[in-house]
């Protein structure tokens, strides 16, 4: 689930600032790669007129582009990466490129950005180190419980996303893991994110349970997910992922 590259440009098409995470892309040209964004612009002026996030995916990989003002940023991930987290980096980044740049009419077209501090706020919005690091001490305790639980055979693996799609602990399966995210995303694009407990079974039997809890301090609501073995009953996981969700609430 990498976020590979970041890339600012105008909506002329000039690329101002591009950002690689990982070293799948860091060798591609990126006078190479804006073209294609233009010719993606030019052909829908809907795209561009909207202050939504917007999806294009290309065999395994995703852009997810937004407009604000004369600005289009993109982040290039692989298919598997939450939209809904990709979506709200994209929107925390936009915010702070703002904030750097009030005037961004001194933002020429052949200016390429060369920001430490800005490049600094990026790296930390894209790892969501910023929002794990506010909640860091509640966050420790929280994981021991799913990490006592997993000890103690009670479950087999478990996880703790934010609602923005961020992965703050896991110890299930990818595939598991990436089916979550999935549910977290068709959960928000349906408006249904507060929805009860959700319950699903795997081939191999093993149960999988879901419930979205509100934390108080926190703007967010949190999902946990949370993997039983085949031999426990469906009852028994309903009240252990309740009992769970508990811990984590008195936690606070």
């Amino acid at each position: 689930m990498k976020i590979h590259s970041l890339f600012i440009l105008k909506k002329t098409g000039v690329c101002i600032y591009n950002r690689n995470f990982t070293n799948d892309f860091e060798n591609i040209e990126v006078n190479l790669i804006t073209p294609f964004f233009s010719a993606i612009f030019s052909f829908s002026e809907n795209v561009i007129s909207k202050k939504t996030p917007e999806i294009l995916e290309m065999s395994e990989l995703r852009f997810v582009f937004t407009v604000r003002d004369d600005f289009i940023f993109t982040i290039l991930s692989d298919s598997s990466a939450s939209i809904i987290f990709v979506s709200s980096r994209l929107s925390r980044i936009a915010d702070e490129f703002f904030e750097l740049f009030p005037d961004t009419t001194k933002v020429k077209d052949y200016q390429q950005i060369e920001e430490p501090k800005f490049d600094e706020l990026v790296d930390t919005i894209i790892t969501g180190e910023e929002e794990i690091y506010m909640s860091k001490v509640f966050y420790k305790k929280v994981i021991d419980v799913f990490k006592d639980l997993m000890y103690e055979s009670e479950i087999i693996g478990a996880a703790l996303l934010s609602t923005k799609g961020n992965v703050i602990y896991t110890s299930l399966p990818n595939e598991v893991l990436v089916n979550s995210l999935k549910e977290l995303e068709i959960r928000f694009m349906v408006g249904a994110v507060t929805l009860p407990e959700i319950y699903s079974r795997l081939e191999n039997g093993q149960k999988i349970v879901s419930k979205i809890i509100d934390i108080p301090w926190k703007l967010d609501p949190l999902l946990i997910v949370v993997l039983y073995d085949k031999e426990v009953p469906l009852g028994m996981a309903e009240v252990n992922l309740n009992r769970i969700a508990d811990k984590v609430i008195n936690i606070i």
